[in-house]
């Protein structure tokens, strides 16, 4: 009997100096990272620069794409350009089988937190992402401690010239230390990872021994391209543990959902859940109209906890009895807050065939 082979997944960070190239092996502890850096020539085009360092890597290592179960991108800039440019730089093959899925930084950490032992996103969780004399960071805290629990990933940047703090300068480890005591006061954190090119060198020492008292600190750059490789098992908000309320950018915390009539009965039904960032938010489900020719849509907005309510009118359909009209109903965003409805109507087998038509409702949701 041939041997099962061992299910890959993985995840490449590409960034403007290096690429991050992470392999996760079913059953394995450890992930296999490997980093990249790129030449200033390089950078000027790093996408496609860092997608051929991962080709040679696979190369020589005598690996091939058909092996992987899942391939995720992880950006700081996923801008539609980026993606744009990432899809023109794989193979046509690669394409076809694992598609070009790209998520932001802030959810791929997201994505590597929920994925580790409890004790890891059961307390507070920061990430700092310190590079070219910038810093922001990731607080992952639970804001409901219910037996269904509900946590918080929020971004923010911290403004590093409100407290002196300047890189390659004597004063940065007594400002940026200073910095950090005062951030953690209004926002406790008992585990803290350290990432970018900011951290690097000998000059983290009142800092360092600041941040390690009490709490547990981890220094690494493969955090991303960790993130994206396992958000190949499967994405964080299938989680049963709670609702992840995901508040950075680019991500969706509204859900759209349609309400149908089950057993003579109002059912809410989601077609889109939160978790995702816009470009990355799609569904679609089949509903049967009944004496109504309406659609009653309700976008739930997670953060606030609120929901808005909109009807569209399905006109310009051939007459038909009750439950004899199948509508097709697909959602996708076009940014943050704004998207696009479309319903079209699949008719009812051969007795009332379908006329194709479709209706465009657009939507603007409130932030």
């Amino acid at each position: 009997m041939e041997e099962l082979e061992t299910k890959k997944y993985a995840g490449i960070d590409l960034s403007r100096t290096s690429v991050q190239f992470s392999i996760y092996r079913e059953g394995q502890e450890e992930m296999t990272e490997e980093s990249f850096p790129l030449s200033e020539e390089e950078q000027k085009e790093y996408i496609e620069s860092g997608m051929r360092q991962v080709e040679r890597y696979m190369e020589t290592g005598g690996l091939r794409w058909p092996d992987f179960q899942a391939v995720h991108f992880s950006m700081e800039d996923a801008s539609e350009e980026n993606r744009g440019k990432l899809k023109s730089a794989v193979s046509e093959e690669f394409r076809k089988l694992h598609g070009v899925k790209v998520i932001t930084h802030f959810r791929a950490f997201a994505e590597y937190v929920f994925h580790q032992e409890r004790i890891m996103w059961d307390r507070n969780t920061l990430l700092l992402d310190y590079h070219d004399n910038q810093l922001s960071y990731v607080l992952i805290d639970q804001i409901r401690r219910s037996k269904q629990k509900a946590y918080r990933a929020l971004q923010q940047r911290i403004d590093l010239n409100e407290y002196r703090v300047a890189e390659g300068t004597p004063e940065q480890d007594q400002n940026f230390g200073q910095m950090m005591k005062r951030f953690l006061v209004k926002n406790p954190a008992n585990i803290i990872f350290l990432t970018g090119s900011g951290f690097e060198g000998n000059w983290m020492k009142k800092t360092l021994t600041y941040l390690c008292a009490g709490r547990r600190v981890f220094l690494g750059q493969n955090l991303y391209a960790n993130g994206a490789c396992l958000l190949g098992i499967h994405s964080i908000e299938l989680m049963d543990e709670g609702m992840i309320l995901m508040d950075g950018p680019d991500m969706v915390y509204h859900t759209v959902g349609v309400v149908t009539t089950e057993a003579g009965k109002p059912q809410y039904v989601p077609i889109t859940s939160i978790g995702r960032e816009w470009y990355n938010t799609h569904g679609s489900v089949d509903i049967i109209l009944d004496k109504s020719q309406r659609v009653d849509f309700f976008y739930h907005n997670t953060k606030e906890n609120e929901i808005e309510g909109a009807a569209c009118d399905i006109k310009g359909l051939p007459k038909r009895p009750p439950k004899t009209t199948r509508i097709r109903i697909e959602v996708s965003f076009t940014s943050q807050t704004e998207g696009v409805i479309l319903l079209k109507d699949m008719g009812f087998g051969e007795m009332f065939p379908a006329t194709g038509k479709i209706i465009v409702f657009p939507f603007t949701l409130i932030s």
